[in-house]
């Protein structure tokens, strides 16, 4: 921390940035953690709140695009490969139905669920779902988590690493839930889970 506290203010910004954008494409970093951190930074004046937000969001909107346009150039044939394929051709086209249907909301909804927002951006990719949309319910929802973070550590001072506790346990928590919704809705689609009808 002390070491923060004596970086000039463009690495702190640039840090909150590309901190953002890593937490994007890598899940398991703890981002959420180092906007908490930000938003302390803010309360002891190294930071202006205006800046860190920027700073943040125009990272996560940066990996998340990434993500968005792997799903849309590669994820159709990453899923695709080898003898058990996790997406049928049929399946593809019942995730772009999806993301016509509840794509919108499902991006809005994503800086929530922490561990799911990288499949998220990824799927609206595989889904098609127009970038501009796509950008636009990002934007949104990002500015929102990423705000509320800042505003979070801001507001808690020296306690913000309390917060960073919950806000693992509640990422964790995320993640295994939607690693076991996954490995379930797999086993379905061969075939294995006679007790889970279509």
């Amino acid at each position: 921390m002390r070491l923060l506290l004596e970086s000039s203010t463009l690495w702190l910004y640039l840090i909150l940035f590309g901190s953002a954008v890593i937490e994007s494409l890598f899940p398991p970093y703890p981002g959420d953690t180092v906007i908490l951190v930000g938003g302390y930074l803010v309360g002891v004046d190294r930071l202006n709140f205006g800046g860190a937000l920027l700073s943040s969001v125009v990272g996560s909107l940066c990996g998340a695009s990434i993500l968005f346009c792997l799903g849309l150039a590669k994820g159709r044939s990453l899923f695709q490969r080898g003898r058990y394929p996790f997406f049928s051709p049929a399946r593809l086209h019942k995730v772009e139905g999806w993301f016509d249907r509840h794509g919108r909301k499902t991006v809005l909804a994503s800086r929530f669920l922490a561990g799911v927002r990288s499949l998220v951006a990824l799927s609206a990719g595989m889904g098609r779902m127009k970038y501009g949309l796509f950008l636009w319910f990002s934007l949104i929802s990002i500015l929102a988590w990423n705000g509320l973070l800042l505003f979070l550590g801001l507001k808690l001072g020296q306690n913000w690493k309390h917060v960073a506790r919950l806000f693992r346990f509640y990422n964790g928590l995320i993640i295994v839930v939607a690693i076991l919704i996954i490995l379930l809705w797999y086993l379905r689609a061969r075939g294995r889970l006679k007790f889970w009808t279509r």
